[in-house]
């Protein structure tokens, strides 16, 4: 197996299938491509989801919580409490545990979420710090990946590989101020402020019949999820989904396809006929960058599900 998730059929064959209980609350639970577990709580639903930082060595704390919020926002919630399990490598210093705190609490008060507790250790064979989040939401009315239905549009924020030319440019700056100086490298680092959904899914998601956070896989990945999760398929116009110059160059320089590249900052969301203008509305009186870029079919998808992300051919 590749690095990163492990293969659909491998999470369903060995993953998912081990699990042969569920509470009686369990709304959503494990299925390929859902964002989060949905429990019923009597006045609403309870969504829980659990997202960990491994393919990078730099504001990994700030990551850890947009990437974990963003599954919660993703199924309709807000995001409220969040639990941190930080992994530091052999030789870690206090000064880079107080980085990456620093990072973890002014993300979390950027979104009005607190800490609640956690567990912090040093593992010799780690070569860098990784960090498990959990977050903790709540909504009164919860949106599914698997509620996407054949006709319904599909809805784009912002454009492709957000996260991953975040990652790359703080990974690699160097080599890339070398390859296009300080203008396209500058501009691609602070797409870690790209990172939260939360404004784009509070726009949409009463007129959604599903919404996912585009991670690992990126956008064809989180395509072919929604697919997988809906039983339906999908046929997308490539080149209606943004990849911005900065995005386009940095693929290019490592030769990975933007599609492919881990994309949380990116909201997909599917509309169905009758609220489209309503979206078209909303969405223009926003200042958050959008693109109806095709829409669910019974069957076929038009783009292939990769079988890793392409951060992982480079990192």
């Amino acid at each position: 197996m590749h690095s990163g998730k492990v293969p659909v059929n491998v999470l369903k064959k060995i993953v998912i299938s081990s699990l042969d209980r569920q509470p009686d609350n369990l709304i959503v639970g494990p299925k390929v491509g859902e964002d989060a577990a949905v429990l019923e709580l009597g006045d609403g639903y309870q969504i829980v989801a659990s997202d960990p930082v491994t393919g990078a060595a730099k504001n990994i704390g700030y990551h850890a919580v947009h990437v974990n919020a963003n599954d919660i926002a993703a199924t309709g919630g807000d995001p409220q409490y969040m639990t941190v399990t930080i992994l530091l490598r052999k030789g870690s210093s206090e000064e880079e545990l107080k980085d990456i705190m620093s990072q973890i609490n002014d993300a979390c008060k950027g979104i009005g979420a607190y800490v609640v507790g956690g567990h912090t250790e040093m593992v010799p064979e780690l070569k860098i710090n990784i960090i498990c989040g959990t977050m903790f939401g709540y909504a009164k009315k919860y949106v599914k990946t698997s509620g996407a239905r054949p006709g319904d549009r599909i809805l784009l924020t912002k454009g492709a590989a957000i996260e991953g030319t975040s990652i790359l440019a703080h990974e690699y700056e160097e080599v890339l101020l070398n390859e296009f100086g300080p203008g396209i490298v500058n501009k691609a680092k602070l797409y870690s402020k790209k990172l939260s959904i939360i404004p784009d899914a509070k726009l949409v998601r009463d007129y959604s019949t599903a919404m996912h956070d585009p991670t690992e896989g990126g956008i064809a990945g989180a395509l072919n999820e929604m697919a997988i999760a809906s039983e339906c398929g999908f046929d997308v116009d490539v080149s209606k989904i943004p990849v911005s110059e900065e995005t386009s160059a940095i693929c290019s320089y490592f030769s990975i396809d933007p599609l492919t590249l881990i994309s949380s900052g990116t909201l997909l969301a599917t509309v169905p006929p009758e609220n489209i203008e309503k979206v078209e509305e909303i969405m223009r009186a926003s200042s958050i960058e959008y693109s109806f870029i095709g829409e669910m079919t019974k069957s076929g998808n038009s783009l292939p599900m990769p079988d890793h992300d392409a951060l992982w051919d480079v990192i």
